[in-house]
């Protein structure tokens, strides 16, 4: 009998791999809970989360429903704070507590890659994944140089704002190309196909030939068109799964332990259980 219900929620969801990560990491923990998907348009959060019954502790949020999820949550930890985005729901005696693993998920993504010294990184996107990842610049590189692109200038000036706001050096580019190229690390925080139609422009002229590393949040497929440029170049790159296994290795932790900062009994295990299931499924 399944003593505890969980899901990732929001839209679209259909091709969501949550449910495979966090029930093959309960069989490997020996945990009776069950992890589905939901489908939640913008705005239907709270509706959603006020009907159900107290079999259901814990949810993922995904697009759309970051922001919503912020504002109703009734305590929330430093990472969903400062980025003002909650991604992790988790039930307790006083109300939801709301979390951002995402900040972690790129951190260890990283830092398992074993990415060296990090004094450049460009970010693209300016959305709630790349104020992530801005936060997880500082816990990473603290005294790198931050470059942000993103067509909305507005939203760039603002993330290169709150970036300055926590201490970061940080500025707007123009050319996706240039700082690209000399960046130790790039993160594209843009969905799938984002990147196709400028990617293919890079290999002209002089070409495009990067220094450094690339996460693409984009993992299917793998690599993206974007990514293949540091393949191509013989350069480490790293998938949006690895970021999204991480990000839920810290859910998994809130949900059992109620802290996302202590490891799971047996982790070693659940990470490599976690990577074969993804492996075997692409």
């Amino acid at each position: 009998m399944v003593t505890k219900r969980f899901a990732v929620l929001g839209s679209p969801i259909e091709h969501s791999k949550s449910p495979l990560i966090h029930n093959t990491a309960y069989g490997v923990l020996g945990l009776d809970w069950s992890y589905e998907k939901i489908e939640i348009p913008r705005a239907g959060l709270r509706k959603f989360i006020s009907e159900l019954d107290a079999a259901w502790s814990g949810f993922s949020v995904t697009m759309p429903l970051k922001e919503e999820a912020f504002r109703f949550v009734d305590s929330k930890n430093e990472a969903a704070e400062l980025t003002g985005a909650v991604n992790t729901l988790a039930r307790t005696q006083t109300g939801w507590a709301g979390y951002n693993t995402d900040v972690f998920g790129i951190v260890q993504a990283v830092r398992t890659a074993g990415i060296g010294q990090l004094e450049t990184v460009l970010i693209i996107g300016s959305g709630a994944t790349a104020t992530s990842s801005v936060v997880a610049v500082r816990e990473l590189a603290p005294d790198a140089k931050i470059s942000i692109f993103a067509r909305n200038a507005k939203a760039r000036a603002a993330l290169v704002k709150f970036a300055g706001s926590i201490g970061l050096q940080a500025r707007s580019v123009r050319s996706l190309k240039s700082s690209a190229q000399r960046a130790d690390l790039v993160i594209s925080t843009l969905p799938g196909g984002a990147l196709d139609a400028i990617s293919s422009k890079l290999r002209r002229g002089f070409g495009f030939n990067p220094r450094g590393s690339v996460l693409d949040v984009a993992y299917s497929p793998w690599p993206s068109v974007f990514a293949a440029h540091w393949s191509d170049a013989g350069k480490p790159t790293i998938s949006g799964l690895d970021m999204l296994m991480w990000q839920a290795i810290a859910q998994l932790r809130i949900f059992t332990q109620g802290d996302a900062e202590t490891p799971l009994p047996n982790e070693v295990a659940v990470v490599e259980a976690v990577r074969h299931a993804l492996e075997n499924l692409s």
